[in-house]
């Protein structure tokens, strides 16, 4: 049997509607990853914008185009409690004294 196949994008906010467009697109198969970014749906950036993310299943045979534009981003919000994530508090953007 296949393994289930998930499409996680992620859209930027933009600073006006009309601004927003996905900019990251990913196929995801590890159940830890999906239980955790079914939890998550936003990264909130702190000029007020946001990767807003969604995740569904593939169909099948569905070839997904992926942009791979905020993996390393997303992955290390996934490490981070809540459903809504602040790049200011991430480990990585924290000053070092």
């Amino acid at each position: 049997m296949s393994r289930q196949r998930y499409v996680l994008e992620g859209e930027w906010s933009g600073y006006v509607s009309r601004q927003r467009r996905v900019v990251h697109r990913e196929v995801v198969t590890d159940r830890k990853r999906v239980e955790r970014l079914r939890q998550m749906y936003c990264i909130r950036y702190t000029d007020g914008t946001a990767l807003l993310l969604t995740l569904r299943e593939a169909e099948p045979r569905e070839r997904v185009q992926e942009i791979k534009g905020y993996s390393s981003l997303i992955r290390e919000c996934e490490r981070e409690t809540g459903s809504e994530v602040r790049v200011a508090d991430l480990p990585s953007t924290k000053k070092i004294a």
